[in-house]
């Protein structure tokens, strides 16, 4: 089965569309999770994340948020915590390629476990240390009906 390590940028999609891209292809990771034909991942840092993007910028009820951030625990799992060496890992990065701490730690993360980083993050993507939702969606379906 694949496993992918999906961000907040893809993260809010599952649940927001206004003003988002690649909406679709984002929430066909979702559905393909739920059915389980793939498995998505997160690090604890999405729920910080997550919360703090549905509270501050698109002014979601506090039970709102914590509804959503229910639905990912239940979608992906408990999440990841960094471990240390990720965390060494992600600073190195960061200082290579000019990306936020933040950032660098999903890539560190991902690298770490061996899996694909699934992002809408520009700088992500313009650093190669992510794939967008678009990109594994098709991906994945010439993987699936093979």
């Amino acid at each position: 089965m694949t496993t992918l390590l999906v961000d907040t940028s893809v993260l809010i999609k599952w649940f927001h569309s206004e003003g988002e891209s690649q909406v679709a292809e984002a929430r066909a990771l979702r559905e393909a999770t739920r059915r389980g034909d793939i498995e998505a991942r997160v690090i604890d840092l999405a729920l910080y994340e997550m919360g703090n993007v549905l509270l501050r910028s698109l002014h979601w009820s506090g039970p709102d948020v914590a509804d959503q951030i229910d639905d990912v625990i239940v979608i992906c799992g408990s999440p990841l915590a960094m471990a240390a060496d990720w965390l060494r890992q992600a600073a190195v990065l960061g200082a290579a390629t000019g990306l936020a701490f933040y950032d660098a730690c999903w890539a560190a993360a991902a690298r770490a476990l061996g899996i694909s980083l699934v992002s809408a993050d520009v700088q992500l993507l313009d650093a190669g240390l992510a794939e967008s939702p678009r990109a594994t969606a098709e991906r994945l379906r010439l993987a699936l009906s093979s």
